[in-house]
Formats: structure tokens, C-alpha cells, sequence
């Protein structure tokens, strides 16, 4: 299930088991992130303004789909300011009431200050990429947001789906991430290594159990075979491990790294493969989570047909099934073709960028934001 709300800065009581000193630092560190918002908030100008509310810092869904959309769209004519996850309730309203944004911009509802009663002042939209509207600690602040909302952008169809049952003007955005320069190692200078980039691969052990059974049989049909893993924190004598070994498949684990450090190392991989074990429950709200590292360091995908997956790939471009048998046939032709691999890289790569960039994200945002400002919900008085 999605993360629950943590116990967040409410401004007067988040903090006070803490010792003093921790308390003063974080109080100072409250107070420097809002005066470091100010020169934002006396810039002014005709602008339509978006402030953005990410549930965390800058990192996975609120460095993708909110501080990178923030940036993106001042491009695009918008004032944009994102607001610290860590600002107390009264920053909050302090900074907002001075920065006037036409739209506010909230990224789910984890963070406890993403809550309906915090946002009554300004029209609202929501951004929501996961189905935390699955676990029944977030679904009534999700419904209680989207009630009252301009509109929903949402990260895949299935969730579309669920804001449209609430009535909701909802529009599908997939997240965009950047594209990482050039230039790329040739697949015909990389060696035959498969990885399954998921980070802490042993607590999917349906998914593992998916990836040991394709791995098995390649190793059975080519021979010793490479596997890569990331931030394996198992027991190293796992079930699937060992069958894997014991079939000839040679498993590399490297540590948890740094994203630019992740990024490079799958330059190295001739075939990255992404397992969803079953479309159900919270996996349903999935995207492409680690097929974006694939698609920027060129890497032909493998991967389970599920999400919006089917609706990205295209003959050539990518391999979507849920037949194991299908996944060992393509590995194993893949190891042996790298200019069917290179062929198929870059082609994924091409629509990767006019479709999952940064950019191709913002361009959409822009034009769903602007309509949303065109076009207001009219709400009985």
C-alpha cells in the first residue's frame, strides 16, 4: 500500500518531542526556506501564478512532477513557486497570501498540511501518481481534495478513471524526467547484461519470482548469462537466487547509488527488464517508474503488460507482455542482435523524449492548467 501520512509541520505541536536543539534548528530551518521564497513573492507580474505543494522534498514524484514542473513552466508563462514540504501551517498561509496564485498545485495528500481544510482559500488541482486513493487512510482526504478541486492531474488511466468517477475534469500526465546527454555506449560495445533495475528487489518476490523463472530458462537455451540487481538487502542464499545460480545465470548486485550513478550504470545493460506481477490493488496505479532509466541510457525493454505500458510501446520500440515464455524469447534474441537492440533503443529513446521528457510533461501540464483557468467549475453559492 502507498506510504501513510507522516506526523508533518503543523506549525505548533509537530515537533515538541524533540530535544531543544533539534527543535531550534528546525525552527531556523523553517525560517530560512521561507525568506528564500521571498524574492520569488515580490516579483509580481501579470502572469497566471501556480504554487506548487509537494508532499516531500526534492526528490522522486515531487522533484519530477513538482519542482521540474515548476521550472519548466516559467518557461511557459506562468509564475511558479514551490513551497517547502517543511513550512509550518501559518508559513504556508503567510507565503501563499503574498504569492496569490491563480492555481494551487498539491501532490497527493500525504503530507498532513495537503488537506482540504488547509486549501479553502485558493482553487486547487490535484496531482496524483500513485493509487493511494487505494489505502483507506488517504482515500477520504483524496476525495475530500478532488470534491472541491478545479481538476485532477493524474499519473496513468487507471487513476483518470478514479477522479472521473468523482465527477472530477481529469487528465492523464504521464511523468516526465530528463534526458540525460549524450553520447551513448553503442550496444554493440556493451556486453550481454541483463538487469532488473528495481531498487530492493527482494521485497517483490512476486516480481522475483517472474524475473528468476525468464532468467532460468535463458541460461538454459544460451548458457552462463549476467544478471544485474540493485540494493539486494536479502539473505544472499534467497530461493530464487540460488535456483538462478544453479541454472548458470552470474548475478551481479550493485549498492544503492547516487540517480546520476544509477543513471550510468545502466549505459552498461543490453536488456533491462520490469516486472508487475499482478494489475491489482495499489500495483494498478503503477507507471513507468524504473522504464524511465531504461529508455534515457537506451536500453530495449521487457516489460509486463500492465499500467500504461501498452499505450508507450510500439512494435519495435519495446516489448509488452505477461507471457514468461514470450520475455525468454526476446532476451534471448536481444543477447544475440545488438543491432536489433540498438534499433529498438533508439527508437524507444525518440518517443521517450516527445512523449516522457520534462518537457513533453510540461507542455501537456500547460495546456491542462490554462484550460482549467479558462474554463472555472461553477459551484452553486
Amino acid at each position: 500500500m502507498a506510504a501513510r501520512p507522516q506526523p508533518g509541520p503543523t506549525g505548533d505541536d509537530s515537533s515538541r518531542a524533540l530535544p531543544p536543539l533539534r527543535r531550534l534548528r528546525r525552527a531556523l530551518g523553517r525560517i530560512g526556506r521561507e525568506a528564500a521564497l521571498y524574492p520569488t513573492l515580490l516579483r509580481g507580474g501579470r502572469r497566471p501564478g501556480l504554487a506548487v505543494l509537494p508532499s516531500e522534498g526534492r526528490a522522486g514524484a515531487s522533484l519530477l512532477r513538482g519542482f521540474n514542473m515548476a521550472d519548466a513552466l516559467q518557461g511557459r508563462g506562468w509564475r511558479t513557486m514551490v513551497v517547502p514540504h517543511h513550512l509550518s501551517r501559518a508559513q504556508r498561509h503567510r507565503v501563499l497570501g503574498l504569492f496569490r496564485p491563480d492555481l494551487l498545485l498539491v501532490q497527493q495528500a500525504r503530507h498532513p498540511l495537503n488537506r482540504v481544510e488547509h486549501l479553502q482559500d485558493w482553487p486547487t488541482v490535484l496531482d496524483i501518481d500513485d493509487a493511494d486513493f487505494m489505502d483507506p487512510a488517504l482515500e477520504p482526504a483524496l476525495s475530500a481534495i478532488l470534491a472541491r478541486a478545479e481538476g485532477a492531474v493524474c499519473g496513468s488511466r487507471f487513476i483518470r478513471d478514479w477522479a472521473q468517477r468523482h465527477g472530477a475534469r481529469a487528465r492523464v500526465i504521464w511523468t516526465g524526467t530528463p534526458v540525460s546527454p549524450g553520447p551513448w555506449p553503442l550496444h554493440a560495445d556493451r556486453r550481454p547484461l541483463v538487469t532488473w533495475a528495481q531498487l530492493g528487489p527482494e521485497a517483490y518476490r512476486a516480481e522475483l519470482g517472474i524475473v528468476a523463472h525468464v532468467m532460468v530458462e535463458v541460461a538454459r537455451r544460451r548458457g552462463p548469462v549476467d544478471l544485474r540487481l540493485y540494493s539486494w538487502s536479502g539473505p544472499r542464499d534467497a530461493p530464487e537466487l540460488e535456483q538462478m545460480q544453479a541454472a548458470g545465470v552470474r548475478i551481479e548486485i550493485l549498492p544503492r547509488l547516487s540517480y546520476d550513478d544509477y543513471l550510468a550504470s545502466l549505459r552498461e545493460a543490453a536488456v533491462g527488464l520490469s516486472a508487475i506481477a499482478r494489475a491489482e490493488g495499489f500495483a494498478q496505479g503503477k507507471s513507468f517508474g524504473k522504464i524511465l532509466g531504461y529508455l534515457d541510457a537506451k536500453v530495449p525493454v521487457i516489460c509486463s503488460d500492465a499500467a500504461d505500458h501498452a499505450l508507450f510501446f510500439r512494435p519495435g520500440s519495446g516489448v509488452v507482455s505477461d507471457d514468461p515464455a514470450v520475455w525468454a524469447d526476446t532476451v534471448c534474441a536481444l543477447l544475440d542482435d545488438p543491432a536489433r537492440r540498438q534499433s529498438m533503443a533508439d527508437a524507444a529513446h525518440a518517443d521517450f523524449r516527445s512523449r516522457l521528457s520534462v518537457d513533453a510533461a510540461a507542455d501537456r501540464l500547460h495546456a491542462f492548467l490554462t484550460d482549467l483557468l479558462n474554463h472555472p467549475v461553477q459551484r452553486a453559492t
